[in-house]
């Protein structure tokens, strides 16, 4: 395990401890459905990233099957736009019935691999961003995981898993994560 995963799984239960003795639930419950082919263990880690990230805002994450607040849905690819290397990764959807974390897998992968991170960890902080979305509304930062436009020195922060939600979105998503 890295070293930056231990600090944040300590700091983590730190904050969800410290918001258990004030009654907060912080539990943020996500289903995962994929329609495209991604290798189960690129799933996997995936996961294990997403609820790291999260914890890092003091959101525990529970993969579920049953009444999620969100699904996160992996497709092969964008639909809609006129090139197939389309940069949009993404989108959060929402409907009257349900909230969803679209994720287009090849554009995923094609970032990945252009900028040499891991594809299981871009897949992870491209649906942190997704579900942020669907949490904080539309509103992208110059700073942390909600930032527009991603580029080599986001990446960057990617593969080091130093990238995160501001602590100012960290404290709007909370209050709103529970059911």
């Amino acid at each position: 395990m890295k070293w930056w995963m231990v600090v944040t799984i300590v700091l983590a239960v730190v904050r969800i401890a410290d918001a258990a003795e004030t009654g907060n639930p912080l539990t943020l419950d996500l289903q995962m459905k994929s329609e495209a082919r991604v290798p189960a263990d690129v799933l996997e880690h995936a996961r294990d990233e997403v609820a790291l990230i999260f914890a890092g805002a003091g959101l525990t994450v529970r993969w579920t099957d049953t009444t999620p607040r969100f699904t996160v849905k992996i497709v092969g690819q964008v639909l809609g736009f006129d090139r197939a290397t389309s940069p949009v990764m993404g989108v959060a959807l929402r409907t009257a019935n349900s909230s969803m974390a679209q994720i287009f897998f090849k554009q995923v992968q094609d970032f990945a691999h252009a900028y040499d991170v891991d594809l299981s960890t871009m897949l992870a902080y491209v649906i942190v961003h997704e579900i942020g979305h669907l949490l904080l509304g539309t509103a992208h930062s110059p700073t942390g995981v909600m930032q527009a436009n991603w580029d080599r020195a986001l990446v960057h922060d990617v593969a080091r898993g130093s990238l995160t939600f501001t602590e100012a979105q960290a404290t709007r998503m909370r209050p709103s994560s529970s059911h």
